[in-house]
């Protein structure tokens, strides 16, 4: 368990953000998980600091359940889970569950439908599942260093209707990010507010599921569906799908089949999907 640390001025420190934390001692990030949940299941879910290497780099970020991104959640329409929210990290925070209809209680924004939880204090979410698609949670509360240091993940809500989407030959989950790195660390955050916009900047790497490089084995002639999340603070991405051996040709053929307010009634064929933050998109 880490202990709550103060955080301080975030002006060329060693430590990742001005946080004085170093890496030492910490446990090392983990690749996200599935965690699937029945109707009333519970999900423990903790925020707190993590080390993971990236371009070479050791740094100090942060994980729920020291993963990056965040466990993905697996349930039902209109079914009802528990979260147990711990805060193990230096900052007073929430978790606010982007996309879903829920009791404003728990909607997770600090001074507006919560207190914020201080760290080493807990809270616990009710949160039911009226609609499927994809979601994801984060915080909302100083979101521009927390978030962006990896304290994201996904929901993935499972129709009743099995006619609510295609036939496909499988499902993958993606959530695209950026981090912008100086020459040893993160850039520096503003000790009392964002020091570049208001939820944040933009980096300069890109991450697909907490990682620089992403690519998926598929057989010819398989049609997948992908569940896309932009959880950048500032970019909007224009996204196309390749093939390894000619990444330079034309993108491949992308149907467009639902986005953060549910299924389309038409679909559409196009080369590219642009994901503004926080946007999601399905697509086969």
């Amino acid at each position: 368990r880490v202990s709550p640390l103060r955080p301080i001025p975030g002006t060329g420190s060693a430590s990742t953000s001005g946080l004085a934390i170093e890496p030492a001692g910490l446990p090392p990030a983990r690749a996200r998980e599935i965690v699937t949940l029945p109707d009333g299941g519970t999900l423990d879910l903790t925020a707190g600091f993590v080390r993971k290497e990236i371009d070479g780099r050791e740094m100090v970020m942060m994980g729920f359940n020291q993963q990056i991104p965040g466990p993905l959640l697996h349930v039902r329409e209109a079914s009802t889970i528990f979260v147990n929210f711990t805060n193990e990290t230096s900052l007073p925070t929430a978790v606010h569950w982007h996309g879903l209809r829920l009791d404003n209680r728990f909607d997770g924004v600090p001074g507006v439908t919560q207190d914020p939880v201080q760290p080493g204090e807990s809270f616990r979410y009710q949160l039911r599942f009226p609609d499927p698609g994809i979601y994801w949670y984060h915080p909302h509360h100083r979101e521009d260093v927390t978030q962006e240091l990896g304290l994201a993940g996904n929901m993935l809500v499972d129709p009743l209707s099995t006619e609510y989407y295609n036939e496909v030959d499988r499902e993958e989950v993606v959530m695209l990010d950026d981090l912008l790195l100086g020459p040893d660390d993160v850039v520096p955050f503003g000790d009392q507010s964002a020091n570049y916009m208001l939820m944040g900047r933009f980096g300069n790497v890109f991450l697909t599921n907490g990682e620089p490089e992403y690519g998926l084995d598929v057989n010819a002639g398989e049609v997948v569906r992908f569940h896309l999340t932009n959880v950048s603070n500032t970019r909007t991405f224009n996204l196309s799908l390749r093939p390894t051996d000619d990444p330079n040709g034309e993108p491949l053929p992308i149907k467009v089949v639902a986005s953060d307010v549910s299924r389309f009634e038409r679909e559409s064929m196009v080369a590219s999907v642009a994901l503004a933050p926080a946007e999601r998109y399905v697509v086969e």
